[in-house]
């Protein structure tokens, strides 16, 4: 083992070290997917002043005991957040999802200390200056494109004037901070290479990405970082000389080969300039595409694009990239793709669902990847026959004709989805009013797919009160369930296919 030939490890005691080894290959959560070499980072790649690379936190944590720290030779994580986030997001994130990530790269719009001797790093004061030529001074209230970076602008530089009038403040608004987003994803892409170029595999997440790391080291051992590797759930992009483009949606994130940034990142000789006598190059990979950034919605969208005009297309791996939140998977039976297949992310996260989700995938993670169908086990959804202020069919839902029986009470509502084939869990909405002799609004709704949902508040005004009550056909899903057993996990292959 190159760890115990390494000079460093010298003075450490041979006792210590088969202690730790023997306490490693233990395991029962992680032994499936340990390598031989347990080597760990010999050098810090990123900026030690500011702590971008910090190897070693939480050592002691017991969550972080058996959490197999040698992957992270091979595989750089970037957390992309931002100043206008909830301190709890970003906080229950470091705290349970990345709190074992000992050379996690943290990118945002401001730098701070984020929590566990983690610093953000200022993304976008890395930005090129073409994008900040042109930058309309009357754009700050968020009607222009360049709202976010002129915001920023003003915060950085001490503008005084901005900050004694209507814009007060040093930080971002909501609205600013989401327009500034966008200028984040290329220079993130070309900061992580530079800071760790060794790595093979570079995955990019949100402070709302729920992440089964399990998953990820099982995923990548079946792909060769040599490829050119460019994965993730697949939305359409921009088209390129006449050819729909896809780009990974980057709110459950999305994974880069290590060949694949380089390609990105290249500079093609362009043409031998003789004023300066040298070889003029292309402009880097956040140059390049100031124009698009600067006019598009969406940093992943632009990404997207940059790497198809390089050659490099996306890999659609859904739904092991899932871009619902927990509380929204649309488990089966509807072409059932949400089920057998192994979780890698969940988006939207909500910080109070993540300790004990965090807990349940530890437990289930020793034998075989976690599947759908384990959280929706987590979520007992064969148990709940119904919930008052709720709502769960805002997803794949449909209706019966206006006219039907169905619409005329919640009992109604519940005995047609149980005679409908397709359907297996319904809301019931009424909207009831004060005024006299006014006839309430109903409706009925059913769903195909299976899904927890969420609470909602009843809404009332000075003449109306609106009620959400959903259920679900306990007996149709249970008999759905039994003739839907899981096997061996399905490793989704590289499509396009999507299902929102």
């Amino acid at each position: 083992m190159r760890l115990i030939r390494r000079q460093y490890l010298g003075l450490v005691p041979v006792v210590t070290l088969f202690f730790i080894f023997g306490t490693i290959y233990s395991t029962h959560r992680w032994v499936s997917i340990q390598q031989l070499n347990k080597d760990r980072w010999s050098q810090r790649p990123g900026d030690q002043e500011t702590q971008q690379f910090h190897d070693g936190q939480n050592y002691n944590d017991p969550n972080c005991a058996v959490f197999p720290r040698n992957r992270l030779r091979d595989i750089q994580i970037v957390l992309r957040i931002g100043s206008t986030q909830p301190f709890d997001q970003i906080s229950s994130h470091i705290n349970n999802i990345t709190n074992c990530i000992s050379n996690l790269i943290v990118v945002s719009d401001r730098v701070e200390e984020i929590g566990n001797g983690f610093w953000s790093h200022d993304i976008i004061a890395d930005l090129p200056k073409v994008y900040w030529e042109g930058i309309d001074k009357d754009s700050l209230d968020g009607t222009d494109q360049t709202a976010g970076l002129k915001a920023y602008e003003n915060i950085n530089k001490g503008d005084s004037s901005w900050k004694q009038g209507k814009h007060a403040s040093d930080r971002l608004t909501h609205r600013q901070g989401w327009l500034l987003d966008r200028f984040k994803f290329l220079p993130m892409v070309e900061y992580a290479y530079n800071v760790n170029p060794q790595a093979k595999w570079f995955y990019f997440i949100e402070a709302d990405t729920y992440v089964v790391w399990d998953t990820l080291f099982r995923l990548l051992d079946r792909y060769d970082f040599q490829q050119e590797w460019y994965m993730g759930s697949p939305s359409p992009g921009r088209e390129l000389d006449g050819e729909k483009t896809w780009f990974a949606y980057g709110g459950n994130g999305f994974i880069l080969s290590r060949t694949a940034i380089q390609r990105l990142v290249s500079k093609n000789l362009v043409k031998f300039d003789e004023s300066t006598n040298t070889n003029r190059t292309e402009l880097s990979l956040t140059e390049r595409w100031a124009d698009l950034v600067r006019s598009d919605c969406c940093g992943d969208s632009v990404l997207g694009f940059a790497l198809a005009d390089k050659g490099i297309f996306l890999s659609g791996l859904y739904p092991i990239f899932n871009p619902h939140p927990l509380h929204g998977i649309p488990f089966g039976p509807s072409g059932k793709p949400y089920w057998c297949q192994p979780v890698l992310s969940l988006h939207k996260t909500w910080p109070r669902e993540v300790p004990g989700l965090t807990d349940f995938v530890k437990d289930h993670t020793s034998k075989r990847p976690l599947i759908y169908a384990d959280l929706f086990d987590y979520l007992n959804l064969q148990e709940v026959k119904q919930r008052d202020d709720w709502q769960n069919s805002d997803w794949n839902s449909f209706e019966e004709a206006p006219e039907s029986p169905v619409h005329e009470t919640i009992e109604a509502c519940a005995e047609g989805c149980h005679a409908h084939g397709e359907c297996f869990q319904w809301t019931y909405w009424v909207e009831a009013s004060w005024k006299w002799k006014t006839v309430p609004k109903k409706k009925c709704t059913f769903v195909r797919s299976i899904r927890l949902g969420t609470h909602k508040d009843r809404e009332e005004s000075w003449t109306t009160t609106a009620v959400w009550t959903s259920g679900w056909d306990i007996e149709k899903i249970s008999k759905w369930t039994k003739e839907n057993p899981c096997g061996k996990p399905e490793w989704v292959e590289p499509s396009l296919q999507r299902i929102y």
